[in-house]
């Protein structure tokens, strides 16, 4: 249990580093900085930090027990499957003038961690 949390730690560091690694990008384009090599550079952090942030999110499951694998996989399957159902469904809606706005993928992004997050607390409260 101490390594699982030491590991959890870990994880929230890369997780932390992502998130600002990314909202630097993001923000520093045109803002900060109006140079392509600087936004190749940039990209090219914050591509190993969210490789880094997935390397530290797979160690951590080699901590957790066989309840906690089972509800993270079970977690993870529904959002795989809600994500691909939904995100095509935007989609085609957009491509048949159902809705106006082009999909954002943020709002895919945001989909998926809300799904993942419910699903695990829906998955733990059933195990439990």
């Amino acid at each position: 249990m101490k390594e699982q949390k030491k590991q959890t730690k870990i994880l929230l560091g890369w997780v932390f580093a992502w998130v600002v690694s990314t909202a630097i990008l993001s923000a520093g384009v045109n803002n900060l900085w109006d140079n392509v090599l600087i936004t190749k550079i940039g990209l090219v952090i914050n591509f190993a930090i969210g490789l880094g942030m997935i390397i530290a999110n797979k160690n951590l499951f080699k901590y957790y027990d066989e309840l906690q694998k089972k509800i993270h996989a079970e977690s993870m399957a529904l959002t795989l499957g809600l994500t691909v159902v939904v995100g095509l469904v935007y989609e085609i809606s957009f491509d048949f003038g159902v809705i106006n706005s082009e999909p954002e993928f943020e709002y895919l992004v945001f989909f998926i961690c809300f799904s993942y997050m419910t699903s695990i607390v829906i998955n733990s409260l059933r195990y439990k």
